[in-house]
Formats: structure tokens, sequence, C-alpha cells
């Protein structure tokens, strides 16, 4: 009589890499990738939670850490963007100063 788990498919190993890189990117926008960063964590960890979620891995976590730190990029280089153009609509990034002398 076989074993347990004789004659059964071998374990296929976990495919963590979507959500590993997820985080990766997630934390490197801040430092030199940007909203390029930013725009990767969020697609790797949706593909590495959707991975989580049928079985093939065991990162979830880790995976949506990545996506929530890649949509707060987002945010912040949205409102950085919206900050800069109402400076350039009002006036306020004019670099020249008058002086007056009485």
């Amino acid at each position: 009589m076989p074993g347990p788990g004789a004659g059964a498919y071998p374990a296929q190993p976990m495919q963590n890499g979507m959500g590993t890189a997820a985080l990766i990117m997630g934390i490197l926008q801040f430092f030199c990738l940007g909203v390029i960063g930013s725009i990767l964590a969020i697609v790797f960890g949706k593909i590495g939670m959707d991975k989580a979620d049928q079985g093939l891995a065991d990162n979830r976590g880790v995976a949506k850490a990545g996506f929530v730190l890649g949509i707060i990029g987002v945010v912040l280089f949205a409102l950085g963007l919206i900050i800069l153009l109402i400076a350039g609509a009002t006036g306020n990034l004019n670099s020249t100063y008058e002086y007056r002398v009485n």
C-alpha cells in the first residue's frame, strides 16, 4: 500500500514574486522611482493579491502593503501636481522681486 501523497502531483512552489515586487516598488517610489514606481506597485500588488486569493502565493499581506503604498504615492503625486498648478496660476512661482528704496 502506498504512503500518503503517493501518486499525487508534487506541490507547486509559491509564486510570491509579484507581491514582493509590489512592496519593493512601493518603497522605492519614495526614493528614486516616483510615480512610475507607484503605478508598478499598484499593478504588481493587484496581481500578487489575485495570486494569493487563488492559492498560488502565500504573501497576500506583502502584496497588499505594496498596493497601498502605490496608491499613497499616486495620491501624493496628484496633490503635489495640483498645488504646483495652483501656485503657477496664481503667480506665486514668480521669482522676480521688486525692491523699493525710500
